[in-house]
């Protein structure tokens, strides 16, 4: 996945592409701020930058890299401008748990920042020290890369925290659980946050019976606005769980979408997902079917296929291995792009959660969005972060709304 000697081709789909054209859009405009590169002007951590997360305040931004096996710190000023400030990696003394690098979020108004590695299953969390940050946690079966991916034995027992290639991370709006979806344990990993900010195992969720036995190898999970439904998406199973959730966090199963069944279309290798405002509807960008999927809920509480948009609604191309995308708060703007792909997609979303193609951004200022891996919009709906995984670079821009 990150480099030659461990890819795992599932997860996207290496292909150059040319562009030439910059973005300009009826609804709004992207200002560039600024484009950072990895090993540029002292910047570090962002090989093949996998999450972005920025603090709700716009003061920090924190970065998951899968290449350099780090978690990359930067300040923010007043005008939205990044500057470097810390990088921590596996390969410094006594840090664990950064190889392979992806997932990343954040609790206690960024005092304690929580990555997850692919590789090395597991957990890592830094917590906030004066006006730096150490490395403070580590969660993991200590399972080398070669057991846990090369070997042919089963893992069974050994894998006690459900963490083996663990990928995307979620935490509920009251802070008190981490969610984690781990491709190779097959699983949903609940931890819970304690009062001293410390993470401990809840427990391992691996199916989701009766409605089935597994989880389809899940490598992205969710939670609606209200915290009362769980999402997960299983990438080898093209498959969507979903659970109801209740205030002390009980899960039960509710649901199973999988692609072909009750109507259900180009629903191939589902990877990434963001859920509306309203928690009515579900968006997810699908890497095999090149598509972007919409499910909307019934009065029944039950969701339902609504919309399938691949590269022939948006000019024939562009949206290849589609993995990345983002929603701006008022649920109105859906972000999309595909990381085998070309350039940045703007939708807008309808009272009816259907979509509409707007425009793309190709490149800027001569600079090609190549290989777009994370997106993220900042709380305010202000400032728009693009990663461009390969590229190993952070475009910074400004929403300018016409």
């Amino acid at each position: 996945m990150f480099n030659n000697k461990k890819l795992i081709t599932f997860f996207f789909f290496i292909m150059l592409v040319n562009f030439n054209t910059t973005y300009a859009s009826d609804i709004e405009s992207l200002q560039l701020i600024q484009i950072l590169k990895d090993d540029v002007n002292d910047v570090d951590g962002l090989g093949n930058p996998r999450s972005v997360k920025v603090l709700s305040d716009n003061s920090k931004v924190f970065v998951s890299s899968g290449d350099d096996n780090a978690l990359a710190v930067f300040n923010l000023d007043e005008n939205f401008n990044l500057t470097f400030s810390q990088v921590f990696k596996n390969a410094s003394t006594n840090i664990n748990g950064l190889e392979g690098a992806s997932g990343v979020t954040y609790f206690d108004h960024g005092n304690q920042v929580v990555v997850t590695g692919f590789y090395d299953g597991a957990l890592t969390k830094f917590s906030k020290s004066n006006r730096s940050y150490r490395f403070s946690q580590f969660i993991s079966d200590g399972l080398s890369y070669d057991r846990v991916f090369d070997s042919d034995v089963p893992v069974g027992e050994l894998d006690n925290f459900g963490l083996l290639g663990a990928w995307d991370i979620v935490k509920t709006t009251n802070e008190k659980q981490l969610y984690v979806a781990s491709y190779m344990s097959n699983a949903i990993s609940i931890l819970d946050i304690m009062s001293d900010k410390k993470i401990s195992l809840n427990r391992v969720v691996k199916d989701a019976k009766p409605l089935s036995n597994d989880l389809g190898k899940p490598i992205a999970v969710a939670l609606s606005p209200l915290n009362n439904e769980l999402y997960v998406l299983g990438f080898d199973g093209h498959q969507l769980t979903i659970y109801d959730r209740s205030v002390r966090g009980d899960l039960l199963v509710k649901q199973v979408l999988k692609n072909g069944v009750a109507g259900v279309k180009q629903f191939i290798n589902p990877q990434k997902m963001v859920v509306s405002p309203n928690g009515r509807f579900l968006y997810v960008a699908c890497s095999g079917s090149n598509s972007l999927v919409v499910f909307h809920k019934l009065d029944t509480g039950q969701y339902a296929f609504l919309q399938a948009i691949n590269n022939s609604d948006i000019g024939g191309s562009g949206l290849e291995g589609a993995s990345s995308l983002a929603i701006s708060s008022d649920g109105l703007k859906i972000y999309v792009a595909g990381e085998s792909g070309s350039g940045l997609y703007l939708f807008s979303a309808s009272a009816d959660g259907r979509l509409s193609y707007k425009n793309k951004l190709l490149s800027v200022h001569d600079n090609k969005l190549n290989r777009i891996s994370s997106i993220t919009v900042t709380d305010d709906n202000r400032h728009l972060l693009v990663a461009t995984g390969k590229g190993n670079s952070l475009f910074v821009f400004k929403i300018k709304t016409l």
